[in-house]
């Protein structure tokens, strides 16, 4: 146990013991070129007409049975009673990749992307909006797969949850999702340098909901000190609908963020 655990911190192999105890990854490299061939075979293949596929592709939902299905291509990849189409998802949910979806699974990196006039028409459907959150990085650039992450992990959570029609997410793009924390309808955008989270309803102050917004950002980020939340809240003054995304971004590379709440506060009184 002591080697597996000393050469999986070198990342020489992969081992999960609290998921997989009985399976080792002796070549990680090439299992997650594998998985990686999966997920891209879901998303381009153009001539598939199996609805297992199509929701994968338009609502980012797979199955075991599909799991099932790609596995004949690539049965380099598992191991008859080891490691197999379930324990791929099992490891896929550990690593948040993915999150349950009733009795399927959601995965935020196979849906498509929206342009930014989408974007700018969705979140006017809700005049009643609280000033967004943000969450950056000093280096101006969040890591590849930060959204999809912050995603799942929010679902995992049991307080989050999808905008469903039926069973079907709506609204949910790889870049922009719309979700419910609890009863309160939330947009959350990924614009690459960073994340907005957007919340909509009639509320005159947002303080105990990016509250409970900032917790789970550092719960499931772990936080390290260059990461953190910018909104205004905290202040008995309303700030529904005045502080805006282009505001909000142009505050974010042009002044400090010890300086930005109070300027943007007395300009809006």
């Amino acid at each position: 146990k002591a080697a597996l655990k000393f050469f999986s911190d070198l990342n020489v192999i992969l081992h999960y013991p609290s998921i997989l105890p009985n399976v080792v990854f002796t070549n990680p490299q090439s299992f997650l070129n594998i998985v990686t061939e999966i997920i891209t075979r879901v998303v381009y293949n153009k001539d598939s007409k199996d609805p297992l596929f199509s929701r994968a592709q338009n609502e980012g939902i797979i199955s075991v049975k599909l799991i099932e299905w790609l596995k004949l291509d690539f049965p380099q990849a598992f191991k008859p009673t080891m490691f197999e189409a379930k324990e791929l998802i099992t490891l896929l949910l550990h690593l948040g990749v993915v999150s349950k979806c009733n009795n399927e699974y959601f995965m935020p990196s196979l849906l498509k992307g929206l342009d930014t006039k989408g974007i700018e028409a969705l979140l006017s459907l809700h005049p009643d909006t609280v000033a967004p959150c943000a969450v950056y990085n000093e280096k101006r650039w969040l890591e590849c797969g930060t959204f999809g992450f912050l995603i799942t992990s929010l679902l995992s959570s049991g307080r989050w949850t999808l905008v469903l029609d039926g069973v079907t997410p709506v609204c949910a793009y790889s870049n922009c999702i719309k979700m419910y924390f609890e009863t309160i309808l939330v947009t959350l955008v990924d614009y690459a340098s960073h994340i907005e989270i957007h919340a909509h309803g009639n509320m005159d102050d947002c303080k105990d909901l990016c509250l409970e917004i900032k917790q789970f950002i550092f719960d499931t980020f772990k936080v390290k000190p260059q990461f953190g939340l910018v909104c205004p809240c905290g202040r008995s003054e309303k700030h529904v609908a005045k502080y805006t995304s282009a505001t909000l971004k142009s505050f974010l590379f042009k002044k400090s963020f010890k300086n930005i709440f109070l300027e943007e506060l007395q300009s809006c009184s």
